[in-house]
């Protein structure tokens, strides 16, 4: 890859993390300062799927950062397994959380 790439990877990869951080950040504010019934809609059943999901993003665009010319790619395979199954479990938990915390 060259280095406008990397340098596109990076970025994307730090976008994500600070939305990670903000939406955690969030969540974890209004669960330690309020009754859990006074928690809004999106901290309740949105914030910790979206995390997940921008979590596996993250993994998906780790082993094209960590790409090199004659490196061994098991662990880059590995990271795109942990990828799709990171979305998978965050597409899943927003509808559990909706049958959850009715």
């Amino acid at each position: 890859m060259n280095k406008k790439r990397i340098q596109t990877v990076k970025i994307i990869i730090f976008v994500l993390a600070v939305l990670v951080l903000c939406l955690v950040g969030e969540y974890l504010y209004e669960y330690f300062t309020r009754d859990f019934a006074d928690i809004s809609f999106f901290a309740k059943y949105f914030s910790l799927g979206l995390a997940l999901i921008l979590i596996g993003c993250i993994a998906f665009c780790l082993p094209f950062f960590t790409r090199t010319r004659y490196g061994d790619n098991k662990g880059d395979n590995t990271m795109l397994i942990v990828a799709i199954l990171l979305v998978l479990c965050g597409i899943v938990s927003i509808p559990l959380s909706f049958l959850w915390f009715k």
